[in-house]
C-alpha cells in the first residue's frame, strides 16, 4: 500500500572515502530535493567514518523520533546497515531509502521505480519484507536482518571472497574458481532432529541478483 509522506528530517548517509561517487551523489540528492520538494524538513549529511558506521548513524536518527528517511548513498552492504540501524531504533516512522552508489546494488536495481529524489518528494513510500536471522544463543539477541537475501553454504563465502579480492569479471571469476576449489558443503539440524547435508541455501525477498555464476 502507498502512503503519501512528508518528512521533518532527510538524513543522508555515505561513505566520503568511496571508490564510487558517494560523495557526489549525496550532494545531487540534496540538491535536487530542495528543488523538488514543497515544504523544508533538515536535510543532514552524515559520512561513516568506518566499517558498521553507519548503523550507529541510522540508530541515533531514526532514535531522535518523528517522521525521518534515512538515505543510504551506497550499495547493498551500506543499505543493509542502515536498515539494521533503523531497526534496532524501534522508530515505527522512520522510513529506508537508498541511492545506488555501489557495485552490484540489486535492491535498487529490482525495486526503485522512479529517480529517488522524485520518489521523496511524491511521498511515496512502500511496505517491504525483511529478513531475520537469529542464532538462537539468548532471547535478548535482537538478531539482523537483512532486506534482499540471506545465504548459507557456498553463497556468501564467495560473496566475502569477492569483497577481499578485485574486482572485474576475470579477477572475479578466478575469486569464484579459488573459493569453490576449497569449500566443504554445511550439515543443519531440521525441526524434526534430521540432519541433511546443503552446498548452498539463499532466501531472499527481490527477484535478481546481479551477480551469479554456474559451476559444472
Amino acid at each position: 500500500m502507498d502512503l503519501a509522506r512528508t518528512f521533518e528530517s532527510i538524513v543522508i548517509i555515505f561513505n566520503p572515502n568511496s571508490t564510487g561517487d558517494a560523495p557526489k551523489l549525496a550532494e545531487q540528492l540534496r540538491d535536487r530535493l530542495g528543488e523538488l520538494l514543497s515544504y523544508t524538513p533538515d536535510i543532514i549529511h552524515r559520512p561513516t567514518g568506518h566499517a558498521g558506521h553507519a548503523v550507529s548513524l541510522a540508530r541515533d536518527a531514526a532514535a531522535a523520533g518523528g517522521n525521518v528517511l534515512i538515505v543510504s548513498v551506497s550499495g547493498d552492504g551500506g543499505y543493509n546497515e542502515v536498515v539494521n540501524g533503523v531497526m534496532e531504533a524501534g522508530n515505527p516512522d522512520a522510513v529506508c531509502a537508498v541511492m545506488a552508489a555501489g557495485n552490484a546494488n540489486d535492491h535498487r536495481r529490482t525495486t526503485g521505480t522512479m529517480p529517488l529524489a522524485e520518489a521523496i518528494a511524491q511521498g511515496q513510500v512502500r511496505h517491504i519484507d525483511l529478513l531475520r536471522i537469529h542464532t538462537g544463543q539468548g532471547a535478548d539477541m535482537p538478531g539482523v536482518y537483512a532486506h534482499s537475501y540471506v545465504g548459507f553454504g557456498l553463497t556468501p563465502v564467495m560473496a566475502i571472497d569477492l569483497e577481499k579480492g578485485s574486482k572485474g569479471a576475470l579477477k572475479e571469476m578466478i575469486s569464484v574458481v579459488r573459493t569453490f576449489s576449497k569449500f566443504q558443503p554445511f550439515e543443519i539440524r531440521q525441526t524434526d532432529r534430521k540432519r541433511r547435508k546443503f552446498d548452498s541455501i539463499v532466501f531472499a525477498n527481490i527477484a535478481e541478483m546481479a551477480k551469479y555464476a554456474t559451476l559444472s
